[in-house]
C-alpha cells in the first residue's frame, strides 16, 4: 500500500471516529453507559492513533520499509 492510499484510510477512519465520539456527546447516545466505556476506552485512543498516524506518516513509511529492499527510483 502506498502512502497516499494509508493517508486517505487513515482520513476517513479519523473522520468516522470523530462522528462518533461526537455523538457520544450531542446525541442521546450520551445516557448509554455502555457506548460512552466504548467512547472513552476505544474511540478516543483510536482518534489519537489516527491523527498521529496521518501527523507522523512518513517517519511511519520509513520505519515500515523492508530493510533489503532499494527505494524507489
Amino acid at each position: 500500500m502506498n502512502g497516499k492510499n494509508i493517508r486517505m484510510v487513515l482520513r476517513w477512519a479519523h473522520i468516522v471516529l470523530a462522528l462518533l465520539v461526537g455523538a457520544a456527546f450531542y446525541s442521546p447516545l450520551a445516557s448509554n453507559e455502555a457506548y460512552i466505556a466504548a467512547t472513552l476506552w476505544g474511540f478516543i485512543p483510536a482518534l489519537a492513533l489516527t491523527g498521529i498516524g496521518m501527523w507522523k506518516q512518513s517517519l511511519m513509511m520509513k520505519l515500515l520499509k523492508p530493510v533489503g529492499k532499494k527505494a524507489h527510483q
